[in-house]
Order: C-alpha cells, then sequence, then structure tokens
C-alpha cells in the first residue's frame, strides 16, 4: 500500500517566508538609502550655507582690498606728482637771488622772493621811479631771465624817529613833512631761463 503524502502546502508556505524576507530586506535597504538621502541633504545644506558664508566674507574681504589699493594708488599718484614737481624746480635758487642783489641800485631793500617751477617773484622797495626802471632794465637784459614783469606798484612813506640830545627816540609827526622819505614797493615776476641756469650760468 502506498501512502497518500501531499507537499505541496509546505512548498508554498516555505515560497511565502521567502518572499516575505525579500520584501522585509528591500525595505530596510530603501530606508537605509532614504536615511543616507538624507543626511547627505542637510550635510550638503550645511555645507552649502557655510559655502555662502564663505562668500560674504571674502567678498568683503575684497571690497577691502579694492579700497586699500583705490587709496594707495591715490597716494600713489599724489606722491609722484609730488616728485614730479620737485623735480621741475629741482634748480639751484641762489645764483637767481645772487643775481637779484648783484643788480640791485642803491638805496633799495630785498623785501622777499618766492619761487615756483618756472618763475622766481621778487619784491623790493625803491626810493625813486628812475631806480626802478633803471633796476627793470639789469633784469631784462639779464641772461638768467628770459623775461620780466613788474605785478605792482604801491607807494608809501617812512616817517624816521629822530634822537633827541638825551638819546631818546622821538618819533616825528604828521607836520614835519621834511623827514617823511617816499618809498615805492614793487613786485617782479621773473622767469627763469631755465637752460642758462641749467649750465651753471653759461650760455648753451
Amino acid at each position: 500500500m502506498i501512502p497518500d503524502i501531499n507537499l505541496l502546502p509546505k512548498v508554498e508556505k516555505r515560497q511565502s517566508t521567502s518572499t516575505k524576507n525579500i520584501y522585509i530586506l528591500i525595505s530596510i535597504i530603501v530606508l537605509l538609502l532614504v536615511a543616507f538621502f538624507v543626511l547627505q541633504y542637510f550635510k550638503i545644506r550645511g555645507e552649502i550655507s557655510t559655502l555662502k558664508e564663505q562668500e560674504q566674507s571674502v567678498l568683503a574681504e575684497r571690497d577691502q582690498l579694492e579700497a586699500e589699493l583705490d587709496n594707495m594708488t591715490m597716494n600713489t599718484g599724489s606722491l609722484e606728482q609730488s616728485v614730479e614737481f620737485v623735480e621741475m624746480i629741482s634748480y639751484p635758487v641762489s645764483p637767481i637771488i645772487d643775481e637779484t642783489i648783484r643788480l640791485q641800485p642803491g638805496h633799495s631793500y630785498l623785501r622777499e622772493y618766492a619761487f615756483d617751477a618756472t618763475t622766481a617773484e621778487v619784491t623790493m622797495d625803491f626810493e625813486t621811479l628812475s631806480d626802478i626802471s633803471s633796476y627793470l632794465s639789469k633784469l631784462v637784459n639779464s641772461a638768467y631771465f628770459q623775461d620780466v614783469q613788474v605785478t605792482s606798484i604801491e607807494h608809501f612813506e617812512i616817517m624816521p624817529n629822530r634822537v633827541t640830545d638825551e638819546g631818546e627816540e622821538v618819533t616825528v609827526d604828521n607836520r614835519a613833512n621834511f623827514y617823511e622819505v617816499p618809498r615805492y614797493e614793487v613786485v617782479f615776476t621773473l622767469f627763469i631761463n631755465s637752460n642758462y641756469l641749467a649750465a651753471g650760468g653759461v650760455e648753451s
């Protein structure tokens, strides 16, 4: 006699268990992937935020460096202009002063002088208009100057004090006109002959 053995239910139960395990495994893998992507998302989001902060810091530093560079450029330009100006007027002024004094007539007084790149301004006192004319003629004929101009002439009077027999100084009042000494304050503008000056006072 052959026994009747049915194995099909066992096969179905075994297949059902295997399928359930596969689903569980897939679910676990999916959950792990989701968790991984979520972690990566927050990590990348944090890195983006950090990069934005660094970008702002770099931009601020760049703006600061540009401002400093602009300031340095302006200072450099000012320095270059100053050097150029100094080089332009880097001629010996003593020959000019010596020449103005050498040509100076008697009874005249050199008050002040000023120099720039191409000219010298001289202020002097004279007693007479003829002295002014004579001095101007001498300056015009001097090789140190290309041209000479009279900028201004102002008339003023000096009333000297008198000393008494006791040695006391007494100021003369305005009624004593015979003590008045007329004066003329004249400002000359001298256009310097730079070539002649650079040659040391010798015609080139």
